[in-house]
């Protein structure tokens, strides 16, 4: 059982094959923080990133003795990669998260072709935004860049909320079609090209 924080990862990979407990919980202090927020970066869901996060150590104790791990933080990278593609296909995606990538702005703590990827689903969802119809826009535009509720938004336009809601509903649902595809291929293609 291994006491000190002086091991590579390679050495803990190496000490995790052969069940070593402390190797595992190592690896998981090490890395958890960096595999969540990377999740969180894409998915803006709390309790999906812990899940997933949760998902790729259990699988990696699972299969501890066939593991062949190079390196370690662009596996695991590509681990967190892979599970999020998984739950945008799943569809579990709630509607908030399409609302949020809307709205964003790029973090700080993004690099260069972060920035490249959040941009190209920028200009894909403005497109969305602006070839809404007419009320449908409004409205949407109303939730997220004036951060009005629904029911200010209702009072506001003299409309029902029932109207406000669906009217949403159609926006996001057209920013979910158009940006999923292309979320995918942005997740899937960094894995495809360390593959090949």
């Amino acid at each position: 059982m291994i006491r000190s924080d002086s091991h590579s990862d390679l050495e803990l990979i190496s000490l995790l094959k052969r069940g070593d407990v402390g190797a595992f919980d190592q690896l998981y202090s090490r890395h958890w923080s960096g595999m969540y927020q990377a999740a969180f970066y894409l998915l803006r869901d709390q309790h999906a990133c812990m899940d997933i996060v949760q998902d790729i150590f259990t699988w990696l104790w699972e299969k501890r003795e066939q593991l062949d791990i190079q390196a370690v933080p662009s596996y695991l990278r590509s681990a967190v990669r892979f599970k999020v593609a998984n739950y945008i296909r799943s569809g579990k995606i709630r509607d908030e998260f399409y609302t949020v990538l809307a709205g964003m702005s790029w973090p700080e703590t993004a690099g260069p072709q972060d920035f490249l990827e959040l941009n190209d689903l920028k200009l894909i969802i403005a497109q969305v935004v602006n070839n809404l119809p007419e009320k449908c826009r409004e409205i949407f535009l109303l939730s997220r860049d004036g951060q009005l509720t629904n029911q200010q938004i209702a009072d506001l336009l003299n409309i029902s909320i029932k109207t406000v809601e669906a009217q949403k509903t159609i926006a996001l649902k057209r920013i979910r079609a158009a940006v999923d595809p292309h979320l995918l291929a942005l997740l899937l293609l960094p894995m495809m090209a360390h593959y090949h």
